[in-house]
């Protein structure tokens, strides 16, 4: 008799079928797209689910799931997968993140090629019983350079695709150290420096606060006359309005995108008639070998996971037992927003992360701490999803060193974590605490005592401690119609410089950012989100 039962609901490759059928201790069964009664009917009887984007795994499935041990989904998004439900009942949740690396990849050098060459228009034009060899006059790769926006998993696989072409790579990405940037033999350049020296852009960026609308009017205007741009990774990362206006004014000699801001496509969008524009519908993950890859790889996780020997993409799992993972939670999350934290005050790539665990409920565990408060200082600016598995070897891809140790108690605090973060030329040093076993807070920023909400939106606010200065700050924010919900100062003494923590109800606009540093008495201002 088979010691596992799993439930397919959606399609999944033949390679992916052939591996659970070889699998003796395992018997399955294939219901495509049940609805959400039945799924609930049937869910009893089986200790693992594999689903794509049809089935929703919410708070009621998983309560109809007294035998369920492990949800993977053949692919990335997780959207329809209540995660927190699922932790809370001990069930892990896995994904395939990387699976359409190579895909997504090749369909951006697709892309390139096609642009420079005006392979659908030069295609429709036959087509259409002309031969017009004079107007499909294309540009060369070769010797050109390649600037590419975010050197992530997609990011390095386009510049190594770019190299065989004999190419000069350089990228943009403010977390990458120069030592790897190095090993790939692509040059790391400031965002200015990438948009006046790129003849051709790759867009493989992660969409962030930061990156969301990165290409506009002020940035299309920084690069070279005649430069064309790919995007396979977020529509959102481009405003297409600013797009359409370089298209039309000649700046930009065209652009091929595979992503939109809306999607589908609006039809009365004027990238469809443009003709200096090449489109393809959110494909660049449509291969064989990447459904295949999706598939296999996830049943391969499934079993794994039921085995009991790998955890491979779980993205709740930072440690085996689930009682002790159910202890650690508050512990994990206040560590996950000291990581956050840490990378969004950043002032440059991270080199190295240092991470104390102070308390005796923390010391036996500084690992999952440590790997947890990896998966926060990462998610900020991660292209690929970061989970508790990865977050250590996607450290290391950055070339960020990590060191653990354990305190003896500190005082004033039963438990605290302080991670210390080292960048070229600077570093710092945040402490975090439990209020009430619960509340996640910081309570020191380098040698400055604070007692501050980790949670939603914050500005951080270097100032020089000077009268009247906070009624000036908060009456111009009120005056914006910015709420401030709390506010701690770090202060130790008149007249230095100290950090502010206000705790905001929504985000200040760009506007009232820029506004506010050039306050007398502000010295620096960074919003972030936890």
């Amino acid at each position: 008799m088979a010691a596992y039962r799993i439930l397919v609901t959606d399609d999944l490759s033949p390679q992916a079928i052939e591996r659970l059928q070889a699998a003796d201790d395992v018997s399955f069964d294939v219901v495509r797209r049940p609805s959400k009664g039945t799924l609930e009917g049937i869910i009893p009887d089986y200790d693992a689910l594999i689903i794509r984007s049809s089935s929703r795994v919410d708070a009621d499935l998983l309560a109809a799931a007294p035998r369920l041990k492990v949800v993977g989904r053949a692919g990335m998004g997780l959207d329809n997968v209540d995660i927190d439900a699922a932790s809370l009942r001990g069930v892990i949740v896995m994904n395939t993140p990387g699976a359409n690396t190579i895909a997504t990849a090749e369909h951006t050098v697709a892309l390139l090629l096609a642009l420079c060459r005006h392979v659908p228009q030069a295609d429709a034009s036959l087509r259409a019983g002309e031969w017009a060899r004079s107007e499909f006059l294309g540009v060369q790769l070769y010797g050109k350079t390649l600037g590419i926006v975010g050197l992530g998993r997609v990011g390095v696989q386009v510049a190594r695709r770019a190299q065989s072409f004999e190419m000069d790579v350089i990228a943009f990405d403010p977390y990458i150290s120069d030592e790897v940037a190095r090993e790939l033999r692509v040059t790391l350049v400031d965002l200015d420096g990438l948009l006046a020296q790129s003849d051709f852009i790759s867009l493989n960026a992660a969409l962030t606060p930061e990156t969301r609308g990165l290409i506009n009017a002020l940035t299309i205007a920084r690069m070279k006359r005649g430069v064309r741009l790919v995007n396979c990774a977020r529509g959102a990362l481009g405003d297409e309005v600013a797009l359409v206006d370089g298209l039309r004014s000649g700046h930009v000699a065209g652009i091929a995108l595979d992503v939109f801001a809306q999607e589908p496509l609006p039809a009365d969008s004027p990238l469809r008639s443009l003709p200096n524009v090449v489109i393809t519908p959110h494909i660049a993950a449509n291969t064989v070998e990447a459904q295949r890859d999706v598939g296999t790889q996830i049943v391969d996780q499934v079993l794994a996971a039921l085995r009991g020997q790998d955890f491979r993409n779980a993205v709740n799992m930072p440690v085996a037992d689930a009682n002790v993972f159910q202890a650690l939670k508050p512990y994990l999350r206040l560590a996950e927003k000291l990581g956050s934290l840490q990378m969004q005050l950043s002032e440059g790539p991270i080199k190295r992360v240092e991470v104390e665990c102070h308390g005796d409920e923390l010391v036996d565990h500084v690992k999952p701490l440590t790997v947890a408060l990896l998966k926060g200082l990462l998610d900020p600016i991660s292209d690929t999803p970061v989970n508790y598995i990865n977050a250590p070897h996607l450290a290391l891809q950055r070339g960020i060193s990590v060191s653990e140790t354990k305190g003896l108690p500190a005082p004033n605090y039963a438990d605290l974590i302080s991670c210390r973060v080292v960048w070229d030329g600077g570093e710092r040093l945040i402490s975090g605490s439990l209020l009430g076993h619960e509340l996640p807070r910081v309570v020191q920023i380098d040698e400055f005592r604070v007692s501050a909400e980790l949670e939603g939106v914050i500005l951080v606010v270097e100032v020089i401690s000077m009268s009247g200065l906070m009624g000036r700050v908060g009456t111009f924010l009120a005056e914006h119609n910015v709420n401030i919900a709390e506010w701690w100062l770090g202060r130790t003494a008149a007249g230095i410089q100290i950090p502010s923590f206000i705790n905001l109800d929504v985000p200040a606009s760009p506007e009232v950012l820029a506004k506010l540093v050039q306050m007398e008495g502000v010295v620096n201002v960074r919003q972030v989100m936890l």
